[in-house]
């Protein structure tokens, strides 16, 4: 079965999460700096993974694209989440730091940072490869949100990797 058709029902759930956190953040208004905070490194670490095999495919562009959308961004919130998506694209964010930053708000284990790392293996698998500068980048980061390889592993043989 396609990573899409699956993404439907088992991640379906995580979109409606994400939703439900971030709902309204950009609709008017300024942004609370913690929520800013985290919507800037989960788009930040969703362009590095894409951006690590030096190529954003059609299908991760509409993952974001499509993220976006179902979290209720609009305006500035998507002008922010684009522009630290092509940040972590072109790898001028310090990844160590920005999951620090994330990390000492939402600490491992938190709805919040498993929402982030549901996210990560989405865009990873959003164009069916999986090359070898990805699976690595996406390793650290895993580790570093709190999640073991194996862990990665099994959520990458869901997606059909």
């Amino acid at each position: 079965m396609p990573f899409e058709q699956q993404s439907k029902g088992a991640f379906g759930g995580v979109i409606r999460d994400i939703k439900s956190v971030v709902s309204g953040l950009f609709s008017g208004g300024e942004l609370e700096p913690e929520k800013q905070m985290g919507i800037e490194v989960l788009f930040a670490m969703l362009g590095v993974v894409a951006g690590a095999d030096s190529i954003v495919t059609t299908h991760e562009a509409e993952f974001v694209n499509q993220l976006m959308d179902e979290i209720g961004l609009g305006g500035k919130g998507r002008e922010r989440a684009f522009a630290a998506f092509n940040r972590g694209r072109r790898r001028e964010v310090d990844v160590e730091a920005d999951l620090d930053k994330l990390l000492a708000v939402y600490p491992k284990g938190t709805q919040e940072v498993a929402r982030v790392f549901d996210s990560l293996v989405r865009i990873a698998a959003a164009d069916g490869r999986m090359r070898p500068s990805e699976r690595k980048i996406l390793e650290q980061i895993t580790v570093k949100l709190g999640y073991s390889a194996e862990v990665l592993t099994q959520r990458l043989e869901q997606a059909g990797f």
